[in-house]
């Protein structure tokens, strides 16, 4: 199903919604919209073990405004590339886009993580604006440690009951 154009690249009736360890693949069928509110997503790939091991499906609830807490498992647009944002936001459905599952280790104005870069030399805080994720399984994980700080508006989804 997957194209030489990379990692987590799906055609046909696959939708690839995520590249390397830890992050998301699932056939259309998996993917599914449960209302406007609701998405069943698989993960695969061992970044967020133990609290959710590859093959497990969720149903994340969409409409993140004002709901999100360190802690939570997330669901977020994949970047571009390290620190490279699609801008504007892409359009269509987020299940036909590549995504993330990440836990929220931090909203504006708390402190960094350990290994997660600021937007700016000496920063020490999550600017407004933006979120740091990290997989459970660090050794496993490509994260905010890797790709930067995450823009709020690619935060998509939540599943409930995976907080830590």
């Amino acid at each position: 199903m997957r194209r030489g154009a990379g990692p987590g690249v799906a055609s046909g009736p696959a939708v690839a919604l995520g590249l390397g360890a830890g992050l998301l693949f699932a056939p259309a069928a998996m993917a599914v919209f449960l209302g406007r509110r609701r998405i069943r997503v698989t993960v695969v790939g061992g970044s967020m073990t133990p609290a959710l091991a590859p093959g497990r499906t969720v149903v994340a609830r969409r409409g993140t405004a004002g709901r999100l807490r360190t802690g939570q498992v997330v669901v977020l647009l994949k970047p571009t590339a390290p620190d490279a944002w699609e801008w504007p936001l892409p359009t269509g459905r987020p299940h036909r886009q590549p995504l993330l599952v990440k836990r929220l280790a931090a909203l504006p104005g708390d402190p960094l993580p350990p290994g997660v870069p600021g937007r700016q030399d000496g920063e020490t805080t999550v600017p407004p604006g933006h979120a740091a994720v990290l997989g459970d399984n660090t050794a496993a994980s490509v994260d905010s440690r890797v790709f930067g700080l995450v823009p709020l508006d690619r935060i998509v989804a939540y599943v409930p009951g995976h907080d830590a």
